[in-house]
């Protein structure tokens, strides 16, 4: 019996919202920018991104499963699917990674952030 427990142990840490489960990090960033969902265009604060994916603050009535397009330095519209969405922030994974060395001129022109939210 406890090497059926044993074996959970993933699953029990995986459901820890203490552990971060991302599959890249994240680089702390403080840029606006906007969001087009549905033909309507939304304001955005990119918090922090990663050649996977990004958080952002708005204000814009977003949905879960929700296809849009997110304006990036060089990327311009770049296509991403809205994941969870929580008290005016919303987490998106892009549809297509952003290339190593795109992402690295990406973030050059992108400011860092200053301060802690």
């Amino acid at each position: 019996m406890s090497s059926l427990f044993a074996n959970l142990n993933h699953v029990m840490r995986s459901r820890d919202p203490a552990v971060d489960q991302r599959r890249a990090t994240r680089d702390l960033v403080d840029m606006v920018s906007h969001v087009t969902a549905r033909g309507r265009t939304h304001g955005v604060r990119i918090i922090n991104i990663s050649a996977l994916g990004a958080m952002c603050r708005t204000e814009g009535e977003l949905l879960m499963g929700e296809r849009l397009t997110i304006w990036l330095p060089i990327l311009k519209d770049h296509p991403a699917e809205v994941r969870w969405v929580e008290d005016g922030r919303l987490g998106i994974e892009f549809l297509k990674p952003i290339a190593p060395r795109t992402y690295d001129a990406l973030m050059a022109l992108i400011p860092p952030r200053r301060t802690a939210w």
